[in-house]
């Protein structure tokens, strides 16, 4: 199964988010998370889990519309639990594994390989990972502590790795979620590190996946299927 994490309120997003919920906002005629479902099914999943709060009405009524043929079920937040907390009503009896995907993240990359990495590296967690280019538009000084200037680089370029927001997680995982907290990506990642578990990273370019999120990546996302 595949837990879309749908209950944030999409405040990057604004104003559009003020009407909608940010699954919803429309790519090139469909909502974004019907792209993010179409891909899954089309590596087979068939059953997906929406973590909803923020405008979650109007998401359960898209749905009633659409009526999809895969298997679609809600779990519903009182209260923000932040990014990951949801899942403390998710049984472990849903799987042994499980994707986890944000709602703002498009992805085409081969969910095939990434669960054959997560099984053949025995990980509790793996993580997809991109590199990310990010240019600083002006010159940078380096200076030593008494201010003495060392040099000056002009537009300087660097590469990171960056959460994707598409995770693969064996059920255990769930055993580290507090029930009705709020609880972030972050929180779960530093206490299943502290227990000497596996995290893992699967690792792609750039272009494997799409970021909805926020305004100037959801332009390129725009002219991307334009």
């Amino acid at each position: 199964p595949c837990i879309i994490m749908a209950g944030g309120k999409g405040t990057r997003l604004e104003p559009f988010t003020d009407i909608l919920p940010k699954p919803l906002i429309p790519v090139n005629k469909k909502p974004v998370i019907e792209h993010i479902i179409k891909n899954f099914e089309n590596y087979g999943v068939k059953k997906f889990i929406l973590s909803i709060n923020y405008k979650a009405q109007i998401l359960k009524a898209y749905f009633n519309e659409l009526k999809p043929s895969y298997k679609l079920k809600f779990i519903y937040e009182n209260k923000p639990l932040g990014t990951i907390g949801s899942l403390s009503k998710i049984k472990k009896s849903e799987a042994k594994n499980f994707f986890i995907t944000n709602c703002d993240t498009i992805s085409s990359i081969n969910l095939i390989s990434m669960y054959k990495f997560h099984l053949q590296n025995n990980y509790d967690l793996t993580i997809l990972a991109s590199s990310k280019k990010h240019q600083i538009p002006y010159g940078v000084c380096y200076a030593r502590k008494n201010s003495d200037l060392i040099e000056i680089k002009e537009k300087p370029k660097f590469d990171f790795l960056v959460n994707a927001g598409l995770y693969l997680a064996k059920n255990s995982i769930l055993n580290f979620v507090p029930k009705n907290k709020r609880y972030d990506f972050t929180d779960l990642v530093k206490i299943l590190k502290s227990k000497n578990k596996k995290v893992g990273i699967f690792t792609v370019y750039e272009n494997n996946w799409l970021d909805v999120g926020q305004w100037d990546e959801f332009k390129k996302t725009v002219s991307f299927f334009s």
